[in-house]
């Protein structure tokens, strides 16, 4: 309805700085772009524009609907952005939330089994710890790394741990109709974090399983023992809390470890061919997932799948 947003008089200066700044591949969008009216705007226009700057990209409030909303032309604002250099909150988290999933594919595929632990384990770097290393070799500052907090909203190591996973497969999920198709994936035993780590779906198959048990969950129950035995003596309440968080920490490791063996009886044998759904729906409903990827009928759909 109305007049198209990019049919709207542009500065002139903005028109020229994107022209020089932003390769066009198509002539006839620049055509278009040259053809559009001149304006100019008030300094109390631009800045009550401006002002509102930090909402973008929340809820349904993307750059259309904000260009149409002030009947501005997206290529004033991009201007005006590029001026006030202002990163929506918004825009922002799903910037960081992209870089993170290119990292951690990074991470993941270099790795060995394509496992990686968010947990301490002997003999084994944590997620976190990766992820730093990463960072660093492109070149960040710690100061840098710090700042990712910010613009997520919470502590890095907390999103990590508790949103990530949704966030990725809510990002990706470009159908709403269609299932999610995450392929990195948030294992967890449960609510006390006993164990947690990241998968990938390109190098998860049946070994991974056994690997799983043998080699992580195993680590991680011989690191809790010994810390439980560190502070056995110890009567502190700080010291009473780690017990107990321990020990239902264990239970919880030793639960997921039966699920493993439940997966493994029933001839659970992932393929990347199979897709996200096939592959991912028995993970879900044995509750060995950080967040539901599936929603009620497409689970029963890909647990019956016979293909």
């Amino acid at each position: 309805m109305g007049k198209l947003v990019g049919d709207l008089p542009v500065l002139d200066i903005a028109r020229k700085s994107y022209l020089s700044e932003i390769k066009l591949e198509q002539e006839i969008i620049r055509k278009h772009i040259d053809s559009l009216d001149a304006v100019d705007f008030d300094e109390q226009e631009i800045q009550k524009i401006k002002s509102e700057f930090i909402a973008l990209y929340q809820s349904n409030n993307d750059l259309e609907e904000f260009c149409i909303r002030h009947q501005v032309n997206p290529l004033n604002v991009w201007y005006w952005f590029k001026e006030s250099k202002v990163l929506p909150q918004g825009c922002a988290a799903e910037i960081v939330l992209e870089f993170l999933m290119d990292a951690f594919r990074t991470i993941l595929l270099n790795d060995e089994d394509g496992i990686v632990p968010l947990v301490v384990l002997p003999g084994e770097q944590r997620l976190m710890d990766r992820f730093e290393e990463y960072c660093f070799s492109k070149g960040f500052s710690s100061a840098q790394i710090m700042q990712l907090d910010g613009l997520l909203g919470r502590p890095l190591n907390d999103y990590i741990e508790n949103h990530f996973f949704k966030d990725l497969s809510d990002h990706l999920n470009l159908f709403m109709y269609l299932p999610k198709t995450p392929f990195i994936w948030h294992l967890s035993s449960g609510e006390q974090q006993g164990f947690e780590a990241f998968v990938i779906i390109y190098k998860w198959n049946r070994d991974s399983l056994y690997k799983l048990k043998s080699t992580y969950i195993s680590k991680r129950t011989e690191s809790l023992q010994y810390r439980s035995q560190q502070i056995s003596e110890s009567t502190t309440g700080q010291a009473q809390t780690e017990k107990e968080t321990i020990r239902l920490q264990l239970q919880e490791i030793d639960l997921f470890a039966k699920k493993i063996d439940e997966l493994i009886a029933e001839g659970y044998d992932p393929k990347l061919d199979d897709g996200v759904g096939k592959n991912i729906a028995p993970l879900q409903k044995k509750g060995m997932l950080r967040a539901e990827v599936l929603k009620s009928a497409q689970l029963q759909k890909y647990l019956n799948a016979d293909w």
